[in-house]
């Protein structure tokens, strides 16, 4: 008999997908029958591109697992350039989703192009961090494990959550132009706190897994993988719509 490990099921299908589907699916379903009250949003200015963003997110999450997961699988995908393009993709979609809802609440009534160029340009800085600096690390250690690469792209990502709370929050908090009220601020430090949970929560689980070898950070990782995937768009959308009757921020 095969013994149990929190490897084995970490990348079975209940855990890899199956699970990560069931409460986006039942957050879409509530969405149906209970549109958002832009006069409950935290910033009503930006209700609607926050709830456009949480709607599309949500879809997006459903679709990753599926993608990374079963369609990658195929014998039409397995081992071609898409098995490493598709999960990149993802991980920047992933991504963009936080900077997205922090610079649409940040500079409400913005025009929608300049929030999502912004966003993008913002997105890229981890990923070309943490790629630059796993290239130096191979070209010294060559046989440096694989997963070094997300573990620097983690600690990439938890670093701007921490530099967007301490530092970029309260600088922008203090301009006239910006939509920063003290709600907003709340908002935005609960948009970050969350993501840095999760990169945070990953990073330590994969640290257990390639430094110290133990099992344990695949059952870890498994609550940062539901944070992400299946929670992250309730949150944003209760958080930021969810928070009284009515709201005085711009």
């Amino acid at each position: 008999m095969t013994p149990f490990t929190w490897h084995d099921a970490y990348y079975s299908d209940l855990q890899s997908l199956y699970a990560l589907l069931v409460v986006p699916l039942a957050f879409l379903a509530w969405r149906l029958v209970a549109p958002p009250d832009p006069a409950r949003a935290v910033v009503p200015r930006a209700a609607p591109l926050v709830a456009g963003a949480t709607l599309l997110f949500a879809l997006e999450t459903m679709l990753d697992p599926i993608a990374t997961g079963p369609l990658l699988r195929t014998d039409a995908l397995r081992g071609t350039i898409a098995s490493q393009l598709v999960p990149f993709a993802f991980v920047y979609l992933g991504d963009l989703r936080v900077l997205i809802v922090a610079f649409g609440v940040a500079f409400a009534g913005a025009p929608l192009g300049w929030i999502l160029g912004r966003a993008a340009v913002a997105t890229a800085i981890v990923p070309v961090f943490a790629g630059t600096l796993h290239a130096l690390v191979r070209a010294v250690f060559p046989d440096a494990d694989p997963q070094w690469l997300w573990m620097i792209y983690e600690a990439g990502f938890l670093a701007l959550c921490i530099y967007a709370v301490r530092v970029w929050l309260p600088r922008e908090a203090g301009r006239a132009e910006t939509a920063i009220g003290p709600e907003a601020q709340a908002f935005l430090g609960a948009l970050f706190g969350f993501s840095a949970a999760y990169y945070a929560l990953w990073l330590s689980a994969d640290l257990l897994i390639v430094v110290a070898g133990l099992d344990l950070g695949w059952a870890i990782r498994m609550v940062p993988n539901q944070l992400y995937y299946a929670f992250w768009a309730p949150f944003i959308y209760a958080r930021f719509f969810l928070r009284g009757s009515t709201n005085g921020s711009r």
